[in-house]
Formats: C-alpha cells, structure tokens, sequence
C-alpha cells in the first residue's frame, strides 16, 4: 500500500476542529471543512500501520525491481452516531472516495523521499451540507536510524472545497515531525507505536492549531493474507485562535481514540478491510466536546511501476 494512503489519517490531521457554539456556523462552509478534516484524524483506517517483513524476506525485498511510481484508489463506505462530531449527537452514513499518486525514492541510500497527491470526495446521505471535495499533496523526507525506529518530517499543503470543487471552504498548510517504533513480539505479531507533532496555519485562521498526537497499536498476522490491529490514539491539541470573539476561551482538546481492524488481501495489488472506531474529545469548547463512533469497510486497489 502506498505510504501517502498509509499516513493519510495522520497528515490530514492538524485541524481538529468542528462547530462553534453559534448555531449559524454549522452550515458554514469553513466548518463543514472543519468536520472533514477532524474525521480524517480521529477514525482509524487500519492500514495506518503494515506488518514488516521478516529477516528471512529482506533479500527477497532487496532483489526486487524499484517501482518508484504508485497509484491508490480507496474506496469506503462510513456510519456513524455523529456526523457533525459535536453535541447533541445526528447520525448519517456516507461513500468516501480517495485517489492517490505519487513518487517514493531513497536519496544516498539514505533518506526517504516521497513526493505525492492526492484528491477526495465524500457524500452524505441525510446531511448534504457535510458533502466535501478536497485536494492535498504531501513532501515526506525520513530515515530508518535502525531495525526498530524511523524518524522524519513532513509538509502537506491542502484545500477543502464544496461539492464540485466549488466554494473554498479551508486552506491549509501543516507541517510536521514524526517517529515511529517498532518491535517485534513474534513471526506473526508486532508492537507499533507513532509519534507526530504538527502545526497548522489555516485559512481562515480559527482553525490553526499545534497538536500532539501519539498511536500504540499491536498487530498479529493471523494468515499470510489477514492482518488484524487494536490499539489506540492519544491526542492533544491547542488552537491558535478559535472563535474567541464568539467562544470567549481558548480552545484545548484532549482525543482519546481506541480502535480494532482486519484487513484482508486479495492479491498483490488489492486489499479489503473494516474497522471500528471510538472517539472521546474533551475540549474547552462545550460544543466540540463529544463521543463518536464510526464503522468503516473498504476496499483499495494499488498500482506500482
């Protein structure tokens, strides 16, 4: 799977924002933006993390022929108890569609060097006003320190847009650092724990923010084609500026996030899977401060060469 598919969840982070307390905001096209981006960060997908090949299959992945290019196509189908990831609670269920393309290369067999795109669409069933199209790109440099720990940074530039690229709704700009840890538990099992701090400077700037974020996560190959994943995220979060005109406080989250996942192989290009996600966000904000749950299958297909 690519690595723009696979961090998707993390770099589309940093906004972590949804709907002030003003009861007009929530047709807003900045807030529905708003609500899109903090989705991406708070329901897992469980491709976040893969299983690393064994000792034995280094080699054999060394001999291989470098495929730099790849193309992604994600597709999802989501239901959750809260849409608008705010209290009181309105459910909905809604198709997500993502396209991925890009180009992955190692620099003086040293540094990873990702250069990529990406474009996304979602629609709602009951909540149309939630309907969003978004365009991002990400420049990702990092570096394997050893078995265990890759260390790197990252800048993704991204614009949140109404349905048919119409209306900008939120322009954004985050960067980032980022390790991640891995340990081994047996053949068939490991412990992964990811790391990211971010800044977002956004258009408009209510939305800018700096967040923390950590995921601990285990995972066990349960066959050579389905992988299964529990863990959880932890995350925190501090605004620059959100509302205060309006909110009168600074706006702070807290995100505890747990979730489990299978996925499963088709092929060497094709991959289904589902997960089930809980979020519990305690912020400032008495109206951002929520639970959510959400149920996910998907299917994504990936081209390299």
């Amino acid at each position: 799977m690519s690595k723009l598919i696979k961090d998707k969840r993390i770099w589309l982070a940093a906004i972590a924002a949804t709907l002030s307390a003003a009861p007009a905001m929530a047709q807003s096209t900045d807030a529905r933006a708003a609500i899109a981006a903090e989705r991406s960060v708070q329901f897992y997908r469980p491709d976040d993390f893969s299983i690393s090949p064994t000792a034995s299959d280094h080699d054999i992945v060394l001999m291989q022929e470098h495929q730099p290019w790849y193309v992604t196509a994600h597709a999802e189908l989501d239901a959750s108890d809260n849409a608008f990831l705010t209290s009181p609670k309105h459910s909905d269920v809604w198709a997500a569609a993502t396209l991925d393309a890009g180009f992955e290369s190692t620099i003086n067999e040293s540094f990873d060097l990702q250069v990529g795109a990406q474009v996304s669409s979602s629609r709602f069933h009951k909540y149309s006003e939630l309907d969003t199209d978004a365009l991002a790109g990400i420049i990702s440099v990092s570096k394997q320190i050893d078995e265990s720990w890759r260390i790197g940074a990252d800048f993704v530039p991204s614009v949140y847009l109404g349905r048919g690229f119409e209306d900008q709704s939120l322009l954004a700009y985050d960067l980032a650092a980022f390790a991640r840890y891995t340990y081994p538990i047996d053949e068939h099992s490991m412990f992964v724990a990811y790391g990211r701090l971010s800044h977002r400077w956004a258009f408009p700037d209510d939305y800018s923010n700096t967040r923390f974020a950590v995921t601990a996560a285990c995972q066990h190959e349960c066959t050579s084609r389905l992988v299964v994943t529990a863990g959880v995220t932890l995350a925190y979060a501090v605004y620059d500026a959100y509302f205060q005109d309006i909110t009168d406080e600074r706006r702070k989250d807290f995100l505890v996030n747990p979730f489990v996942s299978a996925v499963y192989q088709l092929n060497t290009w094709s991959v289904v899977g589902v997960s089930l996600s809980l979020a519990r966000n305690y912020s400032s904000i008495d109206k951002v401060d929520y639970e959510a749950a959400a149920f996910t299958p998907y299917v994504e297909i990936n081209w390299r060469f």
